[in-house]
C-alpha cells in the first residue's frame, strides 16, 4: 500500500469514527431522557451508529443492554449489514441490531470521542 493510499483510509477511518462518535451522543441523550422521562413500557428507540453519515435507521434495544454495552468505549450499535470489517469486529449478534468493536485507528478515535 502507498503512503497516498494509506493516508486516504487513515483519513476515512477518522472521518469514519467521528460520525459513529456523533451517532453514539445522539443516542446518549436519547438514553438520558428516557431515563428521566421514560414511563412506557416500550423500549426506546436509539439510531444506528455506524459510519454511513446519512443514515438515520433506528433500533429498539432494553436501556440495560444499551448501557452495558457503553460501558466500553469501543463498542458501538450498528444494524445488520452496517457494519465495517475494516473499522469495527462484531461481538455479538441479535436479529434486530449488532454489537460492533471499533479496531485500530478508529478504535483510539472511539475513546478519544467518548462523552
Amino acid at each position: 500500500m502507498t503512503d497516498t493510499v494509506r493516508q486516504a483510509v487513515s483519513l476515512w477511518e477518522q472521518r469514519a469514527a467521528r460520525n459513529e462518535a456523533l451517532f453514539r451522543e445522539v443516542n446518549e441523550n436519547i438514553a438520558r431522557l428516557e431515563e428521566g422521562f421514560g414511563d412506557t413500557m416500550t423500549e426506546p428507540a436509539f439510531v444506528c451508529e455506524c459510519a454511513n453519515d446519512a443514515c438515520a435507521e433506528q433500533f429498539a434495544v432494553d436501556l440495560d443492554t444499551y448501557q452495558r454495552v457503553r460501558e466500553d468505549p469501543r463498542r458501538f450499535f450498528v444494524l445488520p449489514s452496517h457494519q465495517h470489517p475494516e473499522l469495527e469486529r462484531v461481538v455479538d449478534t441479535h436479529r434486530d441490531y449488532l454489537v460492533v468493536e471499533k479496531t485500530g485507528e478508529a478504535g483510539e478515535v472511539a475513546e478519544q470521542t467518548q462523552p
